[in-house]
């Protein structure tokens, strides 16, 4: 049984070098896609030998105490799993390395170390078997540490090389030798006429969505986009872009795929691409592609520079147009006739006309007189609070056709039907909208669909179908759609969905 340990410790020892040697060479060569395919279960099995021999050291410790001694017995079965799983992790590693997408000397050292690691764990275990525990241990803690900066690096070849330190704290930094942590790359925009196209609008999209996979280390599809030499190169699927043509270029083409879809980038499970971002991206292409042009010297269409005057300006940009409406404030016996009518008025803020109306009463229908109050009020209110209320006989939620200012409206647990539900599409600012708990089906998606301010819409336990929702999220791809109480659409950070109430209070 020794024997044969040895045979296959020794094995192993004289193969994986030899193997390696063999696919600097055949490296050159064009590489199956079966050896590609099985490459890419690298990042899956790696994970066996970091557990194996991590837990053969913890025990080994342990084992020192007499109570834990009898871990002892299994050091040697649980390292010798370690050794066998290294070797598969070193040989899928290597045709990983096969498909040229990692390169540098990030690599050369991810691998020599990661063989390091195999090798001492080897040596361990022979002399485990010998009995000579001094040099067993040394041998161990080397395969540990070997491990621990193979693993490091590895993760530098998936994330980038400063992805461990990228957010460290200036105080760790500084314990640990560390110069402070570096300012950003990109310098907020004070002055847009004279801002450079490529690098103040354009490299920021690139290196936050595309560098970590197309950089000197990591080359993804040969590709390298950390270089302006990067872009007019391209990658093994030919130019990256075409000057003038955004619509023949690859690059666009890749982002604007479908989110399911194999080729799109980025992939899927990193962050997708904005439409403002993509918009940039085709502007820049289509303006020649320059890296020299400031903004001044290039066309901007309408849609382009509300993008820009967002970047420079990003919260002016999130305050809706409507606050920069002059609107005459409610008069005092108007908002008293409210409050005895068991409403709740205040103003957004002590500067602005726009107020929050809210009705408090329940179990006393909105009546005639009461709908006729608060539609004198209508220009004035962007905050309508109608939840839980009901309608006394003969009333229809249609007066709402006149609340073209709203940005919030609350309508969940009312009877509010499909029909009126068409007068809503008129509400060019509204943002919010709670219907959760209604009767509305499919029929009111489509004039949903016109609310192109609309971020955050509350469906939970209506009759709207998964085939209305999809429908309406593709109206409206920025919209959250709170539907069996999570949202629909994950990629919209709901912290971002203030609507411009909020932010116009502040």
């Amino acid at each position: 049984m020794r024997k044969t340990v040895y045979l296959l410790l020794i094995f192993q020892l004289i193969t994986i070098p030899i193997l390696y040697a063999q696919g600097v060479d055949a490296a050159a060569e064009e590489t199956s896609d079966l050896w590609l395919f099985i490459g890419r279960f690298h990042p899956l099995i790696v994970h066996l030998p970091i557990g194996f021999i991590m837990l053969a050291f913890l025990m080994e410790v342990m084992a020192r105490w007499p109570k834990f001694k009898h871990l002892e017995q299994s050091v040697s079965f649980v390292l010798t799993l370690g050794i066998l799983s290294s070797v598969g992790a070193a040989v899928f590693g290597y045709l990983l390395s096969l498909s040229g997408e990692y390169q540098g000397s990030t690599l050369d050292w991810h691998l020599w170390l990661g063989l390091s690691t195999l090798g001492f764990a080897i040596i361990a275990l022979v002399l485990k078997v010998k009995q000579a525990n001094t040099a067993y241990f040394t041998f161990l803690s080397a395969s540990v540490i070997c491990l621990t900066l193979t693993g490091h690096l590895g993760g530098n070849l998936t994330h980038g090389s400063d992805y461990l330190v990228r957010y460290m704290p200036n105080t760790l930094r500084a314990m640990t030798g560390m110069p402070p942590k570096p300012e950003s790359k990109h310098k907020p925009i004070t002055n847009l006429e004279e801002a450079i196209v490529f690098d103040d609008l354009i490299k920021p999209i690139t290196d936050n969505s595309c560098e970590s996979c197309h950089n000197a280390e990591k080359t993804k599809g040969n590709l390298r986009l950390d270089t302006k030499e990067g872009f007019l190169k391209g990658g093994e699927n030919g130019p990256s872009l075409v000057p003038g043509q955004a619509a023949h270029s690859e690059l666009i083409k890749r982002v604007k795929l479908p989110k399911d879809h194999e080729d799109v980038m980025p992939p899927e499970g990193k962050k997708p691409l904005s439409k403002e971002e993509i918009a940039l991206l085709e502007w820049w292409i289509n303006n020649d592609a320059s890296f020299d042009k400031k903004v001044a010297e290039v066309e901007v269409p309408d849609d382009i520079k509300e993008i820009l005057d967002a970047l420079v300006n990003p919260q002016q940009s999130s305050l809706s147009p409507l606050y920069a409406m002059e609107v005459k404030p409610a008069s005092q016996d108007e908002v008293e006739t409210l409050k005895e009518m068991g409403f709740s008025v205040s103003p957004i803020s002590a500067e602005s006309p726009f107020i929050q109306v809210s009705y408090l009463i329940s179990g006393q229908p909105l009546n005639d007189e009461s709908i006729k109050a608060i539609k004198k009020v209508a220009k004035q209110t962007t905050w309508l609070n109608l939840g839980k209320a009901a309608l006394a006989d003969g009333q229809k939620f249609t007066f709402l056709k006149d609340f073209n200012h709203l940005t919030q409206l609350h309508l969940e647990k009312t009877a509010i039907t499909d029909e009126e539900v068409k007068d809503l599409a008129q509400m060019e600012f509204l943002e919010y909208l709670n219907l959760y708990n209604t009767a509305i089906t499919d029929k009111s998606v489509e004039p949903l669909t016109a609310l192109k301010r609309l971020r955050k819409i509350y469906l939970w336990e209506t009759q709207v179908s998964e085939d209305g929702k999809s429908s309406l999220q593709k109206a409206i791809p920025e919209l959250a759609i709170i539907a069996d109480g999570l949202p629909q659409n994950f990629d919209v950070p709901l912290d971002s969905l203030n609507d411009s109430t909020v932010i116009a209070t502040k």
